[in-house]
């Protein structure tokens, strides 16, 4: 009830209106990724499109560079493989991802972090906002290292699904090597979004749960015509509603090496995952980024 009642007439009615009291200037690159993403539920280009300059990217190359590449990773992935091996008969064998935050607790970051501010590049939050109508809330951002794993079995969000945090939102995946149907492509049900012809497929309903369908279902009722796999080159960058039905792909020789960031509307009952300290006072972001983490 609350979450309802914060969607349609409380967080979201509020925040709808900072959004259309300071309209973005989209670009026609902007324009267009906001055009796919309600027409699909997904949009991509890549990072050189959408930032003329370089010095981000160059910037959080080098941060996922060293994680992707150290010793850390390293010996996770062989612990992980090794605890894989032992237990991929279980129902639940463990996760497939090394990620650079633990999981366990809410990171605390500085206004310096280049994750944070990445995804609160104007550019990336004005096509996030324009797609909900409304100004967002940054609560995730992440690097992965999706291991490489010798089986057929789906692991958990390596099945169809819809995201729990909200009725809409956006992720965005930024890949670091080239990323097809070999080593973890994440693919998506195109019209499975709120509006498209499929958001009454297995709705999303609930908040708090992380429901799957039953195996084959979801194909059962959505043609194959609309499954679109998102592969790309280093560089590539994927908006995507994950409200809509999408799951990871399976990788089994080379790693997939992205960086991620999920922004939710105001109404989500998921808050941030992450803590920010008082450096962030006297950061230079725009309005609609200093309320993204507020």
């Amino acid at each position: 009830m609350k979450y309802k009642f914060d969607w349609n007439w409380g967080r979201n009615r509020a925040s709808r209106r900072l959004f259309h009291a300071n309209p973005p200037a989209l670009s026609a690159l902007q324009r267009r990724l906001v055009e796919d993403l309600l027409a699909t539920g997904v949009a991509t280009c890549h990072v050189d499109e959408l930032f003329e300059e370089q010095t981000m990217w160059q910037r959080i190359s080098r941060h996922i560079e060293e994680f992707s590449g150290g010793e850390q990773v390293r010996t996770l992935v062989e612990k992980r493989r090794q605890e894989f091996e032992e237990k991929k008969k279980d129902v639940n064998p463990g996760h497939y991802i090394i990620t650079y935050y633990d999981q366990s607790y809410k990171p605390m970051i500085d206004a310096g972090n280049v994750l944070l501010n990445f995804g609160l590049q104007p550019l990336l939050v004005d096509v996030v906002n324009s797609y909900l109508g409304l100004w967002s809330k940054l609560i995730y951002f992440d690097m992965w290292h999706t291991l490489p794993l010798n089986t057929e079995t789906r692991i958990s969000s390596q099945r169809w699904h819809r995201d729990p945090e909200d009725h809409r939102k956006i992720r965005t995946f930024l890949y670091f090597n080239q990323v097809d149907s070999d080593n973890g492509a994440m693919e998506y049900l195109v019209g499975s979004h709120v509006g498209g012809p499929y958001e009454h497929v297995f709705p999303w309903a609930d908040p708090l749960e992380y429901p799957y369908p039953p195996d084959g279902e979801v194909e059962r009722q959505i043609p194959a015509s609309q499954h679109l796999v998102l592969k790309g080159p280093p560089g590539t960058l994927i908006f995507c509603d994950t409200a809509g039905f999408h799951r990871g792909g399976t990788t089994k020789t080379r790693p997939r090496v992205l960086a991620t960031s999920a922004y939710v509307t105001p109404a989500s009952l998921h808050s941030r995952r992450y803590q920010i300290d008082s450096t962030v006072r006297n950061a230079p972001w725009s309005p609609a980024a200093r309320f993204a983490v507020n």
